[in-house]
């Protein structure tokens, strides 16, 4: 089967030609246009429409295109019903892409749920059949796996991880227009802003950058931490803490099996397993403290292979 995969996410998108093994034929990134989603979908369907010929394949060919959208979004009728970061509001997605595609067979979804369930196919759910998805990038999303099959909920919207309260005390604004949310304090916007506070008031960690040859960056704090700089680690293990926080309210509620972390921010998950463990220490019941903690098989194209996924 042939099958077309648009990842859609606030910052960047990938478009894709695949089979139902997720072998991917083709496939290209650029920036997401987040003036205007229509526009961005005209790209979108442009570059699509460019690998069918390529193929010299037609739309009658292809058995379905799955949507992932950075937001809330109306899975039957396929409307992405908010995008916070990329400012995009009730975009009737399926319509329109069914209009110029003249493929019938268009499956939105929410980006993080796409990775849940690219993961079930394709990566560590082989072998875990109930386990939490946590996105952590700009912000922090998440989803839910329960005997092999991704949970809903009756608005489709289970699993929101990121707004859990984990900060009372001095709790940060989240973009929800709520304090103290796990996405205003464990997310990747959170790590770069604690980086920069730091490096504001610390000249010997402004200078440990300098002599990276880089300005301050999530990236640059990593090679600073594994090269044992102890502000740079504790600038980690604080945001692991956070996330140590909501997995432990998770894995306190459905106790799953594993949690699954992807994302940007999860490529340092080294790093933040110290604050993990020591937040499921103290928050998780007995039972949970030990649970898994990974990080996704799929690197960076998990939500792409979720795309692949859905469609089947």
């Amino acid at each position: 089967m042939n099958i077309g995969a648009f990842d859609i996410g606030g910052t960047k998108t990938i478009v894709a030609l695949a089979d139902d093994a997720g072998t991917i034929y083709e496939k290209q990134q650029f920036p997401t246009d987040t003036g205007d989603c229509l526009r961005h979908l005209d790209t979108c369907c442009q570059i699509f429409s460019q690998f069918l010929s390529k193929h010299q394949l037609h739309p009658q060919n292809v058995t379905g295109i799955g949507i992932n959208l950075p937001g809330m979004v109306d899975r039957k009728q396929g409307i992405l019903l908010r995008a916070v970061y990329a400012g995009w509001n009730n975009v009737p997605v399926k319509d329109y892409l069914v209009q110029k595609l003249h493929v019938s067979n268009i499956v939105c979804e929410n980006d993080v749920n796409s990775c849940a369930v690219g993961e079930l196919r394709f990566g560590l759910g082989r072998q875990y059949k109930d386990f939490g998805w946590m996105t952590v990038s700009t912000g922090v999303g998440g989803a839910v796996v329960c005997n092999g099959r991704l949970i809903r909920g009756v608005h489709g919207f289970a699993g929101e991880f990121g707004h859990l309260k984990v900060e009372y005390d001095e709790p940060y604004l989240c973009p929800c227009g709520d304090k103290g949310c796990l996405e205003a304090h464990g997310s990747g916007t959170a790590l770069n802003r604690l980086i920069n506070e730091k490096a504001a008031t610390d000249s010997a960690f402004k200078d440990a950058f300098t002599r990276l040859g880089t300005a301050p960056s999530a990236a640059a704090c990593a090679i600073l931490a594994r090269s044992g700089n102890l502000t740079a680690i504790s600038i980690f293990t604080e945001i692991g803490c956070y996330l140590g926080r909501g997995i432990a309210y998770y894995v306190n509620i459905l106790d799953p099996e594993a949690v699954i972390i992807g994302g940007g921010v999860s490529a340092s998950l080294d790093l933040l397993m110290p604050g993990i463990h020591k937040s499921l220490e103290k928050y998780a019941f007995d039972k949970m403290k030990h649970t898994r903690v990974l990080r996704t098989a799929l690197g960076y194209e998990a939500a792409l292979m979720g795309a692949i996924a859905i469609v089947q």
